[in-house]
């Protein structure tokens, strides 16, 4: 676990490209049949149910005043940005995308952000606001943005009884977690199993070589997942009467986004050709975003700071009190 740790988006990366290696050189393991079979091969789906759940369970219905204004407002933009560009970029381009990147790929990662950062950043950059806005801006983890967006966007044949099946663990595990703190706290912990076992799975349907096709275009996403992170940053700003430099960690990748274009397909087969390549791109563009994000909001920390002094930094959103 120390290792895991370690690694930048560990609990995802490391089962994920140690199932890759395993499926490309000794596949035959991964098809023993059973309960082995049916989680490292064909879990992945199981796994995301429970990962819903322990999503779901993070969402604080009591939240109100300024956690609950910042995280709307957040959600909202990755949501309209994220799925704006991949609507642009598939209406131009068609399913194929260009330069690599399919509209898939950027729905599934420009919808997605770093959650872990996000919180590990706002206790130092930000307040108790900026924390507390993660219970609701937490529901972008996950494919359950990503399925909106294709379905909304008509990039991809969404049927409404899968938006259905990925809202249901949504909400019992944040009905369960509000009635229950043990319940949540359990879920807290269970959190880094689930995702290592979900990305074994995951991995386990992906080899080397979609790994090596995908390393420009991966590093690319990152790049520009990165700058539309400026983006958010003034746009974010629009809406805060005290500024903040937090906007820019809207431009990382969640290391779960290489998770998601998997479970999408699964809703719409038609998408299945892309899956290996999409999931390849996100985790690389995710440890690209992970490693430069941070150094971004130090030079536009200190920007927000120079340019409106510290009276006027982190507090009350832009409305009428």
């Amino acid at each position: 676990m120390k290792f895991l740790k370690k690694v930048p988006g560990g609990f995802i990366i490391v089962p994920l490209l140690t199932a890759i290696l395993v499926n490309t050189f000794f596949p035959s393991l991964l098809e023993i049949g059973g309960p082995a079979t049916a989680l490292f091969k064909n879990g992945n789906a199981a796994m995301m149910g429970l990962f819903l759940i322990v999503c779901g369970s993070a969402i604080n219905f009591k939240e109100a005043g300024l956690p609950l204004y910042k995280g709307s407002v957040l959600l909202l933009l990755k949501f309209i940005v994220g799925a704006g560009v991949g609507y642009i970029v598939g209406n131009i381009f068609g399913p194929a995308g260009v330069l690599g990147l399919t509209p898939f790929v950027l729905i599934s990662t420009l919808t997605s952000s770093n959650s872990s950062l996000y919180i590990a950043m706002s206790s130092e950059y930000g307040n108790a606001s900026d924390t507390g806005a993660i219970s609701i801006f937490s529901i972008k983890d996950g494919p359950f943005i990503t399925m909106v967006a294709m379905g909304m966007t008509g990039l991809a044949d969404i049927p409404w009884q899968q938006i259905v099946a990925m809202i249901i663990p949504l909400l019992l595990g944040a009905i369960w977690g509000n009635l229950d703190s043990e319940f949540k706290d359990l879920c807290s912990k269970a959190q880094p199993l689930v995702i290592i076992f979900m990305s074994f799975a995951i991995g386990a349907n992906t080899s080397i070589g979609t790994i090596l096709q995908a390393g420009f275009s991966g590093v690319l996403l990152g790049i520009i997942s990165l700058v539309i992170g400026i983006l958010y940053f003034f746009l974010y700003n629009l809406f805060l009467k005290k500024k903040t430099a937090l906007g820019v960690l809207l431009g990382t990748v969640a290391a779960n986004s290489a998770l998601t274009p998997g479970i999408v397909a699964e809703a719409d087969p038609s998408l299945q050709p892309y899956v290996e390549m999409a999931t390849a791109q996100a985790a690389t563009a995710s440890i690209i975003t992970l490693l430069i994000a941070p150094v971004m909001l130090t030079y536009f920390d200190k920007f927000v700071k120079k340019k409106y002094g510290p009276e006027r930094l982190n507090e009350q959103p832009n409305l009428k009190q």
